[in-house]
Formats: structure tokens, C-alpha cells, sequence
């Protein structure tokens, strides 16, 4: 076994040793499509896949809000390390394109590949034509492998486009390695598995860095988010010391800081939040900007917290919200990117 695949299968020792508290309501979801629908934006960029074995039970992870709630809590994740710039991803029309792929080969004959297993799920979407020039695609293959719990490309020494997380995939005494109500909950540290994954599929960490282990990882710190070396791995920084991939700025070494996949806040520093209201009443938001009986929308200050209040005409009763709010309860919406939300009310 190569380096590389080494420090990729060893993200299944600790898949599931931590997991950070921070709660959040799961993203809106698109209805599922099997095409790459129109984007949002131009220039390189990330896109969900939600991919299964012919044999595969589809647990809807790309309609549910799962994929969408660990692309929101990786991306919060890398906005937090990186002054409020992130990843490129694909959207449409202000949501999280998600593509949903069933392969023809059954889960054994996929998994029979081990650590290639990644380049398997490659060749089947290539022949698909689903995998274009200038996009990494995140994969959440629901299905196993019994060497790790995921893998990627990593060019230009491993050519590819695919980054993959491989979900019923198991380590230890049987944990499943990606358990997908804990991204809906908050971040887990499988989120930051198929982000390192992703990482890796647009050449980090260049054989160029300092701290470079020969395999594209980095060997100063189990802290550092692409780590590879003998203590657990536990993810907390983006290239720690900032002297390898990250405002290392090495002449003719690739830096992230750098990338065309860097979103720098969207080109913007605002979220626009768009309300739809059905029956009699309306809805106002706290701060001001949502005053509205039918549809309207405002920007709001990127990452804001806004409250939405749902107000019955006379006569008439709330009957809950969807969106990004769900239930009946109070709405707040934190606009890291353009949320929608829907409130119904009955006679």
C-alpha cells in the first residue's frame, strides 16, 4: 500500500473519536436531480454527489438536508480558518446542487476494488459523462469498503477528479464510519473527512510543502486538517503554522490561498433571504428587511442571525414553516449563504 492510500485509509481509526456540539437546522434541499444542474457561478468549484451500488437502499441523504448539512458544516468550518473565504460550490439558484448517481456495479464488486475503490466510482461517472474539467466532486458513496472510509485523486501525482467518502464502511468493533444524522445535528468529524478528501482531490498537500509526507499529507501536527502519521488523527486547524498549503506562499508550490477554488465570501459579503407566504397572514423578520404577505426577499449582512415572526390575519392560526425553518416553532435563520423559507397559514 502506497503512502497516499495509507493516510487515507486512516481516517477510519478515528472516524468517529469526536464530534464538535455545534447545532444548526438542516440546510434546504433540492428535489433530486440526476443531471449537474445550471450553476450559480462560474470558474472552479466543488459538486455533491450522492452515489450508490446497483444494490444500494437509497437513503435520500441528497433530498433530506444530510449532504446539504455537512457541505454547511465544512464550509462554516473552512470560513472560520480562512477569514470568512471558503470553497467554491456549486449551487443552483442559492442551493446546493446535488447529484444523485446509481452506479451498475454492486456493492461487493465496487468494494473489491480496496483502495482504488475511489477510482472505480471515477470510471463509472466518467462513463456517465457526469465528471467535467475544473470540478472536484465530493462523493457520498453509500456503500462499503474494507479498507477505509474514504479516498481521493490527488494530482497531478494521482490523476482524477473524484473525492469520496465511503458511508457503510466500517472500523473497529463495527461503527459505521459516517453516521448521517450527526451531520444534521452539527459537525462531525466525518464532514472534515470528506473535506480532507476533497483537499486532496485539488492537490493538497503539494509534495513541495515543508512538512510533506511523500503521500500528500503533512507530518507537524495531528491538528492539521491533511495529518497523516502515527497519533490519532483530530482535526482543528487548516495547515498549522500556515507553512505548507495555506499563507505558506512557497515559490512554485500550490497554495490554497491561492486556488481558483477559494471562494472569497461569494464575491460579497451579504445573503439574500427570500420568504413565500401561503394563506392569510404575514411574516416579519427582526432586523428589519422581511415585511411581506406573499413573497419578498432582503440582503442581510453574510453569517446574521435573522428572526422571523409569523403573524395569523384575523381569523387564521399558523400552521408551521418549511425551508429553512421546519415546524410550527420560532424561526431564526443564520444566512452563511441565500436561505428560502415558506410559512403557511389556515383559516
Amino acid at each position: 500500500m502506497s503512502a497516499v492510500v495509507r493516510g487515507l485509509a486512516s481516517v477510519a481509526v478515528v472516524a468517529l473519536l469526536a464530534s464538535a456540539s455545534a447545532s444548526s437546522a438542516a440546510p434546504d434541499a433540492l428535489p433530486r436531480s440526476t443531471t449537474d444542474r445550471a450553476d450559480d457561478a462560474k470558474g472552479p468549484q466543488v459538486h455533491a454527489l450522492y452515489v450508490l451500488p446497483s444494490d444500494g437502499v437509497d437513503r435520500a441523504l441528497d433530498t433530506n438536508g444530510t449532504i446539504a448539512a455537512s457541505f454547511a458544516n465544512w464550509q462554516r468550518w473552512v470560513r472560520a480558518q480562512t477569514f470568512n473565504n471558503g470553497v467554491r460550490l456549486d449551487m443552483f439558484r442559492g442551493e446546493l446542487d446535488v447529484t444523485f448517481v446509481r452506479l451498475g456495479k454492486t456493492d461487493a464488486q465496487l468494494s473489491a476494488r480496496g483502495l482504488s475503490l475511489w477510482e472505480a466510482l471515477e470510471d463509472e461517472l466518467r462513463a456517465k459523462g457526469l465528471v467535467r474539467p475544473g470540478k472536484v466532486y465530493a462523493a457520498y458513496y453509500d456503500g462499503s469498503s474494507a479498507v477505509a472510509c474514504g479516498g481521493a485523486a490527488w494530482p497531478p501525482k494521482v490523476a482524477g477528479a473524484v473525492a469520496a467518502l465511503y458511508l457503510r464502511s466500517t472500523f473497529g468493533p463495527g461503527s459505521t464510519c459516517y453516521e448521517p444524522e450527526r451531520s444534521r445535528a452539527g459537525l462531525q468529524i466525518m464532514d472534515l473527512a470528506i473535506l480532507r478528501e476533497v483537499f486532496h482531490a485539488m492537490g493538497y498537500v503539494p509534495s513541495c510543502a515543508p512538512n510533506d509526507t511523500g503521500d500528500g499529507h503533512v507530518s507537524d501536527s495531528p491538528r492539521d486538517l491533511m495529518y497523516a502519521g502515527d497519533e490519532p488523527w483530530r482535526p482543528a486547524a487548516l495547515d498549522v503554522g500556515n507553512d505548507d498549503y495555506f499563507h505558506a506562499h512557497i515559490l512554485g508550490c500550490r497554495e490554497f490561498a491561492e486556488s481558483t477554488y477559494l471562494d472569497r465570501g461569494f464575491g460579497a459579503s451579504t445573503a439574500k433571504l427570500t420568504v413565500s407566504v401561503a394563506g392569510p397572514g404575514r411574516v416579519v423578520s427582526t432586523p428589519r428587511g422581511i415585511a411581506c404577505t406573499k413573497r419578498c426577499s432582503a440582503t442581510f449582512e453574510r453569517g446574521m442571525r435573522v428572526a422571523l415572526r409569523a403573524v395569523p390575519a384575523k381569523g387564521a392560526r399558523f400552521a408551521g414553516w418549511t425551508g429553512a425553518c421546519r415546524g410550527a416553532k420560532s424561526c431564526r435563520v443564520t444566512l452563511d449563504r441565500a436561505r428560502s423559507v415558506n410559512a403557511r397559514f389556515r383559516r
